[in-house]
């Protein structure tokens, strides 16, 4: 995808369930066998995404690939309301 929003959106969501399993960036990157400085750009939005290393990333969350899918393709139906929703829930915690 190259509207950066979206990548937005799927690093972000990738890092909030990243992070709602208390995993640190560094464990998802070694469990998942992708790069640290990647995953960090990645969830950073400033990076796109193969659906190969997607389902690594699934894998390292311990998690079905489906998870992950699902929550981009809602997201991704209104990028800009999703992460207007996501930065007031990350502003409030």
């Amino acid at each position: 995808m190259k509207n950066p929003s979206a990548n937005l959106v799927m690093g972000l969501i990738v890092k909030s369930l990243r992070e709602g399993l208390g995993m640190s960036r560094y464990a998802l990157a070694k469990l998942a066998g992708v790069d640290y400085s990647w995953l960090r750009r990645f969830e950073n939005g400033k990076s796109g995404i193969r659906v190969e290393t997607l389902i690594l990333l699934a894998k390292g969350l311990k998690i079905p690939a489906g998870t992950i899918t699902n929550a981009i393709e809602k997201a991704l139906g209104d990028p800009d309301r999703w992460l207007a929703e996501y930065e007031k829930k990350s502003s409030a915690d």
